[in-house]
């Protein structure tokens, strides 16, 4: 009996995994430089959409420096003028066009924390560095919409 049930158990979750739908991912961040501890006075949002092979953005801000690089890191920000590596950094030449590069574009690697971020947004935050601010002028922790 208790076979029975686990089995059944199983089947329903193949059946409710399968039947889910691939879609995208949206997530959002409101950016500020209050998030970075700097002195920026600029604003932003950032929404990224990721898909099976791909993930893009579209970047809104007002208020900055010519913008440098952008790109994703792990919470919590660093102390001013410090830097953490982007987990999946975006463009080093930031801009409010929307973009879009494959989850493997930075290896293998790349595709796995695009991975992880989709499965916990909450634990990444988003930057924009700028000829100013080169650590980080505004950022935000990414969440879903």
């Amino acid at each position: 009996m208790r076979a029975s049930l686990a089995l059944a158990a199983i089947l329903a979750v193949a059946f409710v995994a399968s039947a889910a739908p691939a879609g995208n991912v949206v997530l959002k961040a409101t950016l500020k430089g209050k998030y970075l501890r700097t002195t920026s006075t600029g604003s932003g949002t950032a929404a990224m959409t990721f898909t099976a092979s791909k993930v893009c953005w579209k970047f809104t801000y007002k208020g900055l420096d010519q913008p440098g690089d952008s790109g994703i890191h792990i919470v919590p920000p660093p102390s001013p003028g410090k830097h953490k590596t982007s987990v999946f950094p975006f463009t080093a030449a930031t801009s409010k066009a929307p973009g879009c590069v494959a989850k493997t574009h930075w290896g293998s690697h790349g595709a796995a924390w695009a991975d992880k971020i989709v499965a916990d947004p909450s634990h990444f935050y988003v930057i924009i560095a700028t000829k100013k601010y080169p650590q980080g002028a505004i950022g935000g922790v990414l969440h879903r919409p």
